[in-house]
């Protein structure tokens, strides 16, 4: 899983959490969370995000949440 707009943003940068805000994983341009952590596979269950442009004319973060299903 990765953003599908990153073509657009070269220094974009997201972070996965857990439901108790445990960060999961921190990701920059190009790569992908592969639904695990410390190479487990992750439960079905809810995970939040954090996207961050880092762009110098667009310095924009997004916050969202998705459900895993296994």
């Amino acid at each position: 899983m990765g953003p599908g707009c990153s073509v657009n943003y070269k220094q974009l940068t997201f972070t996965i959490f857990d439901r108790y805000g445990r960060i999961i994983g921190n990701y920059k341009f190009g790569q992908k969370w592969d639904g695990k952590y410390n190479g487990a596979e992750l439960s079905t269950g809810d995970y939040w995000y954090v996207f961050k442009l880092n762009d110098n004319k667009d310095n924009r973060e997004f916050v969202g949440h998705f459900t895993l299903y296994r």
